[in-house]
């Protein structure tokens, strides 16, 4: 098989091919033959509760990982918020572009009434958001985008009252969803910093194709990749693992320094911590003692 032939893996959502394909048009103009493998992953199947109740991880990833061990794909595309901390042997990062709106939007029904129910499948969102919006009721949700958002629009889930839902900004940006009828509230880092990696992506290739990892190369963005390596190391300080009650966000300051947001919500409390500098070995240190974790 000649070196100019790719097999891309990526999650077969719209969201996930669509985000993707920026970066397949990016090798097919450099004189690559794509061809695509979209995945079901078990993330994508499991829509009987929050995945928090799973057992295990990689609920995102591990199809497409096994894919590129049994050699079936060249180039995996992940959301980055959904990797692992452990990557497997034989892949190798190839780039990470530049970052899409990392906020968290809270995509509302005109008619919410105070004591709102919103759906959410991640602790992280229920547990921060609750603090802003004591009356807020919480239930989880499952599905896609535009599933969530129909079922805003339809004002029901599993028979009772739906009145919103949280979305990353990303992803709506990125599908180009209408929103009209619905109110969108985004949401500050001071109020719900992101997942790590929210916004951004991750391009891997198999080690035994440096062609690809030396194409893309042009791709990567360095300033996103310093800001999402600190919120990884920050998921790290607690133990890793994408359903953590956590948020984490760097965001570049004029200056050339980050200022790097967080909130942890472990059961029962929240706790918040931030830091400004160019240290990003300070600026770790700093908010994990800021959480209690240091």
């Amino acid at each position: 098989m000649s070196t100019k032939h790719v097999t891309v893996a990526t999650r077969g959502s719209a969201l996930a091919v669509g985000q993707a394909e920026p970066l397949v048009r990016f090798l097919e103009a450099r004189g690559y033959e794509v061809s695509w493998r979209k995945f079901s992953t078990s993330g994508d199947q499991w829509l009987q509760g929050p995945l928090d109740k799973q057992v295990g991880g990689g609920f995102f990833t591990k199809e497409l990982e096994d894919a590129m061990a049994a050699g079936a794909a060249d180039l995996l595309i992940h959301s980055l918020k959904d990797v692992s901390l452990e990557r497997p042997v034989g892949i190798i990062p190839a780039c990470i572009p530049h970052r899409e709106d990392p906020a968290d939007w809270l995509v509302l029904r005109p008619d919410a009434p105070e004591d709102m129910m919103i759906g959410t499948s991640a602790v992280r969102r229920e547990r921060v958001l609750s603090q802003l919006f004591p009356q807020a009721r919480f239930t989880w949700i499952r599905g896609n985008v535009q599933t969530r958002l129909q079922r805003v629009r339809d004002g029901v889930l599993r028979d009772a009252l739906l009145h919103g839902t949280l979305l990353a900004a990303a992803g709506l940006k990125r599908l180009g969803l209408d929103l009209s009828g619905l109110t969108v509230r985004p949401l500050l880092p001071t109020e719900l910093p992101s997942a790590p990696g929210q916004g951004a992506l991750l391009a891997e290739a198999r080690a035994d194709r440096p062609d690809l990892i030396e194409a893309l190369a042009e791709m990567h963005d360095a300033l996103t990749a310093r800001c999402v390596t600190l919120e990884r190391q920050v998921l790290a300080g607690i133990g890793g693992g994408c359903q953590q009650p956590l948020g984490a966000l760097a965001t570049p300051q004029a200056d050339g320094s980050l200022l790097l947001q967080v909130a942890y919500a472990p059961e029962g409390e929240l706790r918040r911590a931030e830091a400004c500098g160019h240290d990003d070995a300070v600026l770790l240190a700093t908010v994990l003692k800021g959480i209690g974790l240091a």
